[in-house]
């Protein structure tokens, strides 16, 4: 009776019993002392990095005046998540105080309470974090260039971002939509005047706030660019501040 062919070596035996094999040989071993040491070294250059990076982010915040704000964007060269994790770290220790998604403040503890940073100011770093333009309006803007004595109970302010409100520790930041001619001026504060003058009324302005529009015109005097961005105003804002600066030109004369 003829013998029956041999179906060979199981495969799977095969590779159990090859796989012993390669594990008992000396070069197998070398490479695995190797591999462990490699990843032994990584975890240790992966933590003195983050150490680094720590010591860096706390030295900041140490040396930091108060009421400072800061953002993951302070800290561009670093990885964003680990920069997010030590800033919410040090608010939760009270070394910081979240004030927004993403910005914090080094604390100002009176017996009042927590003082807090202009609503300018964190409009400002809400918008450098989204990375946008603003621009005060209205009452805000008066009360910026001391135009008006009171103080809005909402800051408002034109956004080349998205429209919202922004709630901060029961003040209220109201982002509005703007246009691409609202943030065309050179001189940002010049556009922010323009918005003040606008909001008052050109024939509303009293003696006294005239004298601040002469104050805030003497510094821009013989500033070319300045003169380009009043050419942008509307028209009676436009006429006032050219006026203004004629007077002022004589007046050097």
């Amino acid at each position: 009776m003829p013998q029956r062919p041999s179906r060979g070596i199981d495969a799977n035996f095969a590779r159990k019993e090859g796989l012993k094999a390669y594990k008992k040989t000396k070069f197998c071993q070398k490479n695995l002392h190797i591999s462990k040491n490699s990843y032994n070294f990584a975890q240790i250059l992966g933590k003195m990095k983050k150490d680094f990076i720590g010591n860096i982010v706390n030295k900041a915040i140490d040396e930091a005046v108060p009421k400072a704000l800061f953002m993951i964007s302070d800290f561009p060269q670093y990885d964003p998540t680990y920069i997010s994790k030590l800033l919410s770290a040090a608010a939760d220790n009270g070394r910081l105080v979240r004030l927004a998604n993403g910005i914090y403040m080094k604390p100002v503890r009176t017996q009042y309470g927590i003082a807090m940073p202009s609503m300018v100011q964190l409009a400002e770093a809400i918008a450098e974090r989204d990375h946008v333009q603003i621009l005060p309006v209205g009452e805000t803007a008066e009360n910026m260039f001391g135009l008006s004595e009171q103080v809005p109970m909402k800051a408002v302010f034109l956004t080349s971002g998205s429209a919202r409100p922004i709630n901060i520790g029961g003040r209220t930041i109201e982002f509005k939509r703007g246009v691409p001619r609202h943030f065309a001026y050179k001189d940002k504060n010049l556009a922010a005047f323009c918005q003040a003058l606008r909001s008052v009324g050109v024939g509303n302005l009293t003696d006294e706030q005239m004298s601040v529009v002469y104050d805030v015109m003497r510094h821009y005097q013989g500033n070319a660019e300045a003169t380009e961005d009043i050419m942008r105003m509307p028209q009676a804002i436009k006429k006032l501040l050219l006026q203004v600066q004629n007077k002022i030109q004589h007046e050097m004369a």
